[in-house]
């Protein structure tokens, strides 16, 4: 059982799985240079009886203990060979995940066969039963650096060197797309499309799991990951997962091909197809640690580094572990975890606790999450620490997450922790937000250790005594966001009286207090959504502002700096 084994996954055998995986698939890039283009050892076939016979005697060896695999069977249909494939593809899953004794059981017996070869399913359905069409989308005041962006609301990632912002994001058809802006000369370089993504082709309904993320290693190559969501059928077993593809998307990784040239990309192929979610960091001493959930719901959550001055990243450290429910084994404990480097050399992580359950069913009011937790990283070491410096035993659990890393308990509670994030506080306390969700409310609220004791539904920093003014001298009620630029000016997104979403300046009118006075307006716009991100450079000064302006099927990026909008178009 995988909560059993070393941390690190076996480094050979995710290589050989990967590698069979990309080669079947026609992923794998000629150009790229990487660790998985060397030989494998080859996989002994074998007969449909011979597997049938080794599956029966593991599962009959696990059930003793195990209740999944009779809680899954239970939900077969009788007579109904579509539900019996598809719980048997499940099962499948359930053994080759948690139980890497099957593994080279199935593999020998699949070595060659697509999936409809072994599963005898109907073609899988991903199309958009509501799509909206966006051939003719509202139009959005002038300043954008992007064509119409498809899917949910986001901004895009970024990453700033050599006095030029570096911006990839979701283009057309989820594939990733990068762009450059010069800071001095306001000059674009760009958009190029990186690479192509497997998640939104094909009649597929547009998805934006597959966001792309940007880093430039020490020798000055950029790396995106994008395009994830559960992998594709046809990359067969998930190796470090109990739970099946069912979105679509392969998790890539594209790296330029020139140091500070962002025209073109080559794949290197060192990371699982499977992965869903990302979030990387490049550290003081130029090691990047790429964060993701290594499948589909019922995943773990685990970290990859690639050391300065290489290009390819090492086997996957196993963060978290899903873990069944003993009373009921349809439901799984799982975890959404949210990273943020906090120093030079540290990763705090902030989770919560996930119910999921292998029906995929999900309870859109609250979708099942639970608690707020907190822990963090030493890259020095690599060691994980809870905010009490203990040192904590990998993979986490729900049970080893609530004895050790809990921060704020939600189970006897009405709100519903819906997102959370790490703080950086200025007297360092460990410290997380949590998005405080009832049927009445939605806000953003900060947990904090104070006095060696979690404290919970406290206001967010900065926001206590905060006071932001409209044009008129009025207080503004429901201010969104607020990014300082410096002390006397920011930038802020709030709802007016007439309920048009509005993104401004502000001045700062109190030295000593958090009271701004708008300045000027730049954006007013009904039935709209603004979501803003501060660009900053390695000093932490910020250098920009990303903005994600969304009215109905219209949707851009716009670029703010030096008290404009800076447009590509």
């Amino acid at each position: 059982m995988h909560t059993s084994q070393p941390q690190t996954l076996h480094l050979k055998r995710f290589l050989k799985t990967i590698f069979t995986v990309l080669m079947t698939t026609g992923v794998m890039s000629a150009a790229a240079s990487s660790p998985l283009n060397q030989s494998t050892d080859s996989v002994t076939k074998m007969s449909k009886e011979q597997y049938l016979a080794k599956r029966s005697v593991l599962i009959s060896k696990y059930s003793v203990q195990d209740k999944v695999f009779s809680a899954l069977q239970g939900q077969v249909k009788p007579n109904d060979l579509t539900s019996s494939e598809h719980w048997k593809w499940r099962i499948d899953q359930y053994l080759y995940g948690q139980y890497p004794e099957f593994q080279s059981i199935y593999d020998a017996f699949t070595q060659g066969k697509t999936f409809q070869q072994i599963y005898n399913l109907p073609a899988e359905d991903l199309s958009s039963k509501n799509e909206l069409s966006a051939k003719n989308p509202p139009a959005l005041p002038k300043g954008y650096f992007t064509d119409n962006l498809q899917g949910n609301p986001h901004r895009g990632d970024h990453y700033v060197s050599n006095g030029k912002v570096h911006i990839t994001y979701q283009g057309d058809l989820t594939d990733p797309y990068i762009t450059s802006f010069d800071l001095k000369t306001h000059n674009w370089d760009g958009p190029y499309k990186a690479a192509e993504s497997t998640l939104s082709k094909g009649g597929r309904k547009i998805d934006s799991h597959g966001r792309p993320i940007i880093e430039q290693d020490s020798k000055g190559h950029f790396h995106i990951v994008y395009g994830g969501h559960g992998g594709e059928r046809e990359d067969g077993l998930n190796p470090l997962s109990i739970d099946t593809p069912h979105a679509g998307g392969r998790m890539l990784h594209a790296v330029s091909e020139k140091p500070n040239d962002i025209s073109k990309f080559v794949l290197v192929n060192d990371i699982s197809p499977f992965a869903s979610y990302t979030k990387s960091f490049t550290m003081a001493n130029g090691d990047i640690y790429l964060f993701t959930r290594a499948g589909t719901h019922k995943s773990p959550w685990v970290f990859y580094k690639m050391k300065s001055s290489e290009q390819h990243f090492q086997a996957p450290v196993i963060i978290t572990w899903p873990t069944p429910q003993k009373d009921d084994p349809i439901k799984v404990d799982t975890f959404y975890i949210t990273p943020l480097k906090i120093s030079d050399t540290e990763i705090a992580i902030s989770s919560l606790w996930h119910e999921c359950n292998f029906l995929e069913y999900h309870d859109k009011t609250t979708y099942s999450r639970i608690n707020a937790y907190y822990m963090k990283l030493d890259t020095t070491n690599d060691t994980f620490y809870n905010a009490q410096n203990e040192k904590l035993s990998l993979p986490i659990t729900l049970a080893s997450a609530n004895k050790h890393t809990l921060a704020f308990d939600s189970t006897q509670r009405e709100e519903t922790p819906f997102g959370t994030v790490p703080l950086i506080l200025e007297n360092k306390t460990p410290a997380l937000a949590y998005e405080a969700r009832t049927k009445d409310y939605r806000e953003w609220r900060m947990v904090a250790l104070k006095n060696g004791q979690w404290q919970h539904s406290l206001p967010m920093p900065g926001t206590e005594q905060r006071i932001v003014r409209d044009h008129k001298k009025r207080e503004i009620k429901q201010v969104q966001s607020l990014e300082v630029i410096d002390h006397s000016s920011a930038v802020v997104t709030y709802k007016n009286k007439q309920g048009h979403t509005v993104f401004a300046t502000a001045k700062r009118v109190s030295d000593t207090q958090q009271i701004w006075q708008l300045d000027k307006t730049h954006l007013s716009l009904a039935n709209s959504r603004i979501q803003i991100e501060a660009v900053r450079d390695n000093t932490n000064k910020t250098v920009a502002v990303v903005l994600n302006v969304k009215k109905g099927t219209a949707q851009r990026l716009y670029l703010w700096h030096d008290g404009q909008f800076h447009s590509k178009y």
